[in-house]
């Protein structure tokens, strides 16, 4: 079923969350897709010679899910992204389940939103913070 909330009917302080687990088959497809094939994203042998120790996901994979989020739930199909700031803060590794929130925090004129996103980690940690702005279809 197709969700959309009509500009009007959206309140400062309106939430959105969903969840994801991050796996290798989405990591693999997702380096693919950027031509990404030797980095520590999809090689386990490249990792051990980083800090991260074991494969982590891209943080622009993560924050994809944020588009996702405000498309499908708040304010949901027909959204336009207009822009979005991200600030990372931890890795995220392979088999882990993230949680991505948004948050209106502004309505803006010409049906436009400013939106908190947080993306957040198994044990609820912060690993990506920013702000979008996007268009509601109606």
């Amino acid at each position: 079923m197709i969700k959309q909330i009509a500009y009007d009917d959206i309140q400062i302080g309106d939430y959105a969350e969903m969840r994801k687990t991050i796996l290798a088959k989405d990591v693999d497809a997702f380096a693919s897709i950027v031509n990404d094939t030797e980095s520590f994203h999809i090689s386990d042998e490249v990792a051990q010679q980083f800090s991260f120790k074991k494969r982590i996901c891209h943080g622009i994979h993560i924050a994809s899910y944020i588009s996702e989020l405000v498309g499908k739930e708040l304010p949901g199909f027909g959204t336009i992204y207009i822009s979005q700031t991200l600030d990372f803060k931890k890795p995220v590794y392979l088999d882990s389940t993230i949680r991505i929130y948004v948050k209106v925090i502004e309505k803006l004129p010409n049906r436009r939103l400013s939106m908190l996103t947080i993306i957040t980690d198994d044990i609820e940690d912060i690993v990506l913070v920013g702000e979008a702005v996007v268009k509601t279809f109606k």
